[in-house]
């Protein structure tokens, strides 16, 4: 059987419609690495790169929507954004870019740090800032659209979990406390620091 784009596609979209699951997705994928049956151009590299990260999901990248979505737009459009949505290192050296260029030191928080969004991150502009950080308390907060006083719009989460959310947003996050932030998806930003935050 010969392997093309087209049928992994097809592959993503039954996944995305919930017509198949994760564990179909490993299954053929490891009938096409073990079984002499299953053939593709070895010259199409996002052929064989994307079978062989279905077949080794521990070593690459978890198989979910957000990433299935993300292998469909590589399969059709050549457009790699996988570790975008899945390393967080990927994302330090924009960081200390975007330090460097509005004069901030490069304060990097861990990964597994606590920050608090909004429930709705796909209105704009996006809005964050950070306060002084005391130890076990959020110091990062990030919302979308209008900004509200109530107890529960903002919520706890970690840091990581921003990346399959909104990976850009991890571009700020090296930014020193007392710092703010206003992005649009047209790659409109604004930073600026708030002396205001430090003294809370």
């Amino acid at each position: 059987m010969n392997i093309e784009r087209k049928q992994l596609i097809e592959f993503c979209d039954k996944f995305l419609n919930e017509e198949i699951q994760k564990v179909d997705l490993l299954n053929f994928a490891w009938n096409c690495m073990s079984s002499d049956e299953y053939d593709w151009n070895e010259d199409d590299e996002i052929i064989s790169k994307t079978i062989f990260e279905w077949d080794n999901e521990d070593i690459n990248y978890p198989i979910n929507k957000v990433n299935i979505q993300l292998w469909k737009n590589r399969l059709e459009n050549k457009a790699d954004e996988l570790m975008l949505y899945n390393d967080w290192n990927v994302h330090i050296e924009t960081q200390k870019k975007i330090c460097e260029k509005y004069n901030s030191k490069w304060k990097p928080i861990s990964k597994s740090f606590k920050i608090g969004i909004s429930e709705n991150l796909d209105l704009e502009p996006l809005n964050g800032l950070r306060h002084k950080f005391k130890n076990g308390e959020v110091c990062w907060y990030i919302w979308s659209g209008e900004y509200s006083e109530n107890e529960d719009f903002f919520k706890p989460i970690c840091a990581e979990h921003l990346l399959q959310k909104k990976p850009t947003l991890i571009d700020y996050l090296g930014l020193d406390e007392g710092f703010r932030f206003l992005i649009d998806k047209k790659g409109n930003a604004d930073v600026w620091f708030d002396k205001k935050l430090v003294e809370i």
